[in-house]
């Protein structure tokens, strides 16, 4: 039983390095979008990140139902949810990208 907790608490404070730096990406999103107005890279960004937030938390709890599930039905869950994180994270590329090109453009006319 020991163990136990010890695993969870340690699954639990390695999660925070995932979470926390997804927390700081959805709050420069959130604040990107209360100065610009509703833009499409802005809310890219911001469902990206909601995305690849819900995976960081879902991962801590998977690994507790590995034995009730199996390891057939465990890998199928484990591949649609590294499925929805590489959408998160493509759509905050997108939205990165298009900032980036925003940015560009405006120095190359304002030079």
């Amino acid at each position: 039983m020991d163990s136990n907790i010890a695993e969870i608490l340690m699954r639990i404070l390695t999660s925070l390095f995932y979470i926390v730096p997804t927390l700081f990406f959805i709050g420069i999103a959130i604040y990107y979008l209360m100065k610009v107005g509703s833009k499409t890279e802005g809310m890219l960004m911001l469902i990206g990140n909601i995305l690849i937030l819900l995976v960081s938390i879902s991962f801590n709890f998977m690994f507790l139902y590995i034995e009730s599930w199996g390891i057939q039905m465990y890998s199928i869950i484990n591949t649609i949810v590294n499925g929805i994180g590489f959408i998160g994270s493509t759509l905050f590329a997108i939205g990165v990208f298009m900032i980036v090109r925003k940015v560009i453009r405006n120095n190359s006319v304002a030079s």
